[in-house]
């Protein structure tokens, strides 16, 4: 029988690599001279749904959950971004909980760092990330804590990412977006996660689906 705090320990090891990663990203992704880009208004909804497992003294336990959220942002100018996540998850047994997170940044084309995380590359071709709290549904999606890269696909495809998230699983996951254009504007998203407890073997996954709504404009 492991202790709870053997368990924090295990959980703190896990996140330490995606930690380390953001210190060196700067280096690993080669940093690029920040160049303006589009303003644009950014709405996005997401629904999943999944499990996760926790520790205790009697165990491991395998926990069920729903989520959904909402995303609204908008870029200021040539920098500046701003925009609020919110997010609704069910486990069931252990109710219901609704929280929301900013999403303050500085915000170029190759670089942005902000409240949410860092970014370093473009999103129109290649880039990089360590990110937390902005990407609806927050624990179904890309999770409420990620590392991985991303960029431009050709159609009938839009972007891709993949990487991995921790926070609310036990251990890391192999994680994935793909966006689909659907008319000018707007994208549906779906996202999975996929991922063992390293001490029980449970599965820990997720599965989501979403909306994203974008309208650019000149600054």
């Amino acid at each position: 029988m492991k202790s709870n705090r053997s368990y924090r320990n295990q959980k703190r090891r896990n996140v330490f690599p995606l930690i380390v990663i953001l210190a060196l990203s700067p280096y690993i992704f080669g940093f690029q001279s920040p160049d303006s880009s589009l303003s644009y208004d950014e709405i996005r909804y997401g629904f999943g749904g999944g499990q996760y497992v926790t520790h205790d003294c009697s165990g491991a336990h395998k926990r069920q959950y729903l989520d959904a959220g909402i995303y609204l942002g908008e870029k200021f100018g040539e920098v500046f971004r701003g925009g609020l996540a919110a997010d609704v998850v069910t486990t069931g047994t252990n109710g219901t909980t609704a929280f929301v997170f900013p999403d303050l940044a500085l915000d170029w084309e190759n670089f942005s760092v902000g409240t949410t995380g860092l970014r370093v590359g473009s999103e129109n071709t290649y880039y990089g990330e360590i990110k937390w709290f902005d990407q609806p549904p927050l624990i179904s999606g890309k999770g409420l804590f990620r590392a991985g890269i991303g960029g431009k696909l050709d159609k009938p495809f839009s972007r891709f990412w993949i990487g991995t998230n921790v926070v609310p699983y036990f251990s890391p996951g192999i994680a994935s977006q793909l966006e689909i254009p659907i008319n000018n504007g707007r994208y549906i998203f779906i996202n999975g996660r996929f991922g063992k407890d390293a001490d029980s073997h449970f599965n820990e996954f997720g599965i989501s689906i979403g909306l994203k709504i974008i309208s650019f404009r000149t600054p």
